[in-house]
């Protein structure tokens, strides 16, 4: 066991979050606003691709919704309650 300190590497950043790796260890650190995970690297890129699925499905609906005609509103002839 090395008692070299880690060398983080900063791999992206917004002001939301920031992903860093120290790539002796072969761990990611990924921090989001005040939440911090450690994962190693194949199991981050794993969530990663999760992410990434999740994020094209998002915005495929987002320009699905864009496209959606309004509706209309049919007022009942009788009361529900």
């Amino acid at each position: 066991m090395s008692n070299k300190p880690c060398t983080h590497e900063c791999l992206a950043a917004t002001p939301l979050s920031k992903v860093l790796i120290c790539r002796e260890c072969g761990v990611v650190h990924l921090h989001l606003q005040n939440m911090s995970v450690r994962l190693e690297v194949a199991d981050f890129l794993s969530f990663a691709d999760t992410m990434a699925e999740a994020a094209h499905q998002a915005r495929a609906g987002q320009k699905d919704k864009s496209k959606r005609a309004g509706f209309t509103v049919v007022k009942s002839s009788t009361r529900l309650n």
